[in-house]
């Protein structure tokens, strides 16, 4: 009975080396769920504000075929999480000599840092996300 006691005493400490082996296994697959989490998630804002802005465009080219007001337009009523200094924003009309027929294109760039060190160390500080919208003008 004493070396059954016994043997029960020198195993006290596997569970916590187990632990310690497995946690930095166990920490980079958790950091790399946040950070794809992160990247989906501003992708699917991007996409958004891209669809925003065409869809703000094909409704109002025929009053102001400016993409500086489409521009402006999806810069303040997105809902991103990214700052407007990152993002590019490009609007081009498939006839640019008459904008109110045709097709109206926006495309987006945004420049991501990742939200955990993880990725970021394998993948660079930034990842560069873009989105395009083509849509009918109606008219």
């Amino acid at each position: 009975m004493k070396k059954r006691l016994r043997k029960f005493k020198r195993e006290d400490g596997q569970s916590m080396v187990e632990f310690a082996l497995i946690l930095p296994i166990f920490l980079l697959i958790l950091c790399g769920i946040i950070d794809f989490g992160w990247l989906f998630y501003n992708q699917l804002s991007l996409n958004n504000a891209c669809r925003e802005g065409a869809r703000y465009a094909v409704v109002h080219t025929a009053e102001n075929a400016d993409t500086q007001i489409i521009i402006n337009h999806i810069e303040n009523n997105s809902t991103t999480v990214f700052s407007n200094d990152g993002v590019n924003i490009k609007v081009t009309y498939s006839s640019p000599s008459d904008p109110t027929s045709g097709d109206v294109t926006v495309n987006m760039q945004a420049d991501i840092s990742f939200f955990t060190p993880v990725l970021s160390t394998i993948l660079g500080e930034e990842k560069t996300l873009t989105s395009t919208v083509t849509m009918k003008v109606e008219s």
